[in-house]
């Protein structure tokens, strides 16, 4: 009996000494972000380089904001943000409401459609869609960055939602119109609250591709006043054009730690939605 005990706690340890090892090595070039952030020119510079800094200076988080306009850039982010989040949640979730909860001719071939164009390379439509914004006028605005999000939200978001609303009992539906209920009260007030958990990981990854967003906001936007973060990182860094000459590996580190900081935000603070999300999504049970 002590055997298997010793053996068990053996194997546990094994387990959570291998799993933290793993976490060291992907959390390195995080630690080695915000470490650098805190360094002065004299720890920066040194050979062999250190990990962490001998005297911790806040130098860095205090100049950034008189090298570029961050907090502009920070305003032009959260709204490409907002609008793609909101687009993207809402118009997937209707798509693939009309896909799993109503029949009409042509469903499965055009829900086939739609998850073919999964397979359509992103840099293929670059010219098209360049043509297409140049046309309407959207060049050097925040147009194109938001409004392609709420035409659809994304083949990927659309048939996460569709698995999930093809798991709800059909006697909701049949109940809510005994009771009168549209089709549109059916899928606001029935489903969308259902599928919470679902939809929380439909807007987090639209959050994220916003956020990360570096192509988009490149291609489109030439003045600086409306640059996003992803353009004011490039612009500080020793591949920018027109970076400032006092802008050091702290300034960079240092706004890159600001900008990553969102992201783990909202990690944490959607990670059990997010986990049951793609639990029940997917179909894949503990």
């Amino acid at each position: 009996m002590k055997s298997i005990r010793s053996r068990i706690t053996l194997s546990f340890v094994l387990q959570y000494a291998c799993m933290s090892l793993g976490a060291l090595v992907f959390m390195f070039p995080l630690v080695w972000m915000v470490s650098r952030s805190f360094m002065g020119l004299a720890d920066l510079y040194t050979h062999p380089p250190l990990i962490f800094p001998t005297q911790v200076s806040f130098q860095a988080y205090s100049e950034i904001w008189s090298i570029k306009p961050f907090l502009l850039y920070f305003k032009n982010t959260m709204i490409v943000v907002l609008f793609t989040v909101i687009g993207a949640a809402l118009t997937s979730a209707i798509c693939a409401f009309g896909f799993a909860r109503l029949n009409f001719p042509g469903r499965n071939m055009i829900f086939g459609m739609v998850l073919a164009t999964m397979m359509l390379p992103a840099a293929v439509t670059i010219i098209p869609l360049y043509v297409l914004f140049s046309n309407l006028g959207w060049i050097n605005t925040l147009y194109p960055l938001t409004v392609p999000a709420f035409f659809g939200g994304g083949a990927f978001n659309i048939f996460l939602l569709r698995q999930f609303f093809a798991s709800l009992p059909r006697d909701f539906d049949e109940a809510a119109r005994v009771d009168g209920s549209s089709t549109w009260t059916i899928f606001w007030r029935i489903c969308m609250p259902l599928c919470a958990p679902a939809l929380t990981v439909v807007m987090v990854l639209a959050f994220k591709g916003a956020w990360d967003d570096f192509m988009g906001p490149l291609i489109y936007l030439n003045s600086e006043d409306k640059f996003t973060l992803a353009l004011g990182l490039l612009s500080i860094s020793p591949a920018g054009v027109g970076v400032a000459p006092y802008a050091n590996t702290a300034h960079v580190m240092a706004i890159c730690s600001l900008t990553i900081l969102p992201v783990i935000t909202i990690f944490m603070v959607a990670q059990k939605k997010l986990i049951s999300g793609a639990v029940v999504s997917t179909g894949i049970k503990g």
